[in-house]
């Protein structure tokens, strides 16, 4: 594996890292605001469009997807790390790796699971917005797909640390 190849996988990463922290910070913001549209109708007008509702639970679903590939790409998911501060050098290594597959393994199954989930919902309509519950399904497929992206990444890290010419015959 040629440095470029680990250089241009780890662009991709930190460019889907920046665009899921944007989109999620948007969705947050949303979220604030729907919630406060909500309690200052409720509270002035004794009345809360349902509408408001769906935008705020629709918002949070997409942002803890979003959310979740940010923390694998930082590594920032929780852990009980007891065992593993006792690991060094390349049992840490192989246990990092394993963490990875199988984050990699859960992500791919939010991916084709999400996708099929697609498929049986797209006609369907949420109550009051009207629109397709396949946009708010998607958050699943989108969600396994980056961070199945990051787990890759995170996997290639393993060959950055190594010098050039260790990695020319991997």
């Amino acid at each position: 594996m040629k440095h470029s190849l680990l250089d241009w996988a780890d662009r991709v990463s930190t460019c889907l890292d920046t665009l899921c922290r944007i989109f999620g910070a948007v969705f947050l913001g949303l979220i604030v605001l729907a919630a406060s549209v909500q309690v200052a109708g409720r509270y002035f007008m004794g009345y809360s469009p349902p509408w408001i509702e769906e935008i705020t639970r629709h918002s949070f679903i997409w942002m803890i997807m979003l959310g979740t590939a940010v923390l694998v790409k930082s590594n920032g998911h929780a852990v009980i790390d007891l065992l593993v501060m006792r690991l060094k050098g390349k049992a840490r290594r192989v246990h990092n790796g394993m963490v990875q597959i199988a984050m990699l393994a859960c992500a791919l199954v939010l991916l084709v699971q999400g996708v099929q989930l697609i498929a049986i919902v797209y006609q369907q309509l949420s109550p009051a917005l009207r629109i397709s519950m396949a946009y708010v399904y998607a958050a699943l497929p989108v969600g396994g797909a980056i961070i199945a992206v990051q787990c890759v990444n995170a996997l290639l890290d393993g060959y950055r640390d190594r010098p050039a010419c260790q990695l020319e015959g991997v």
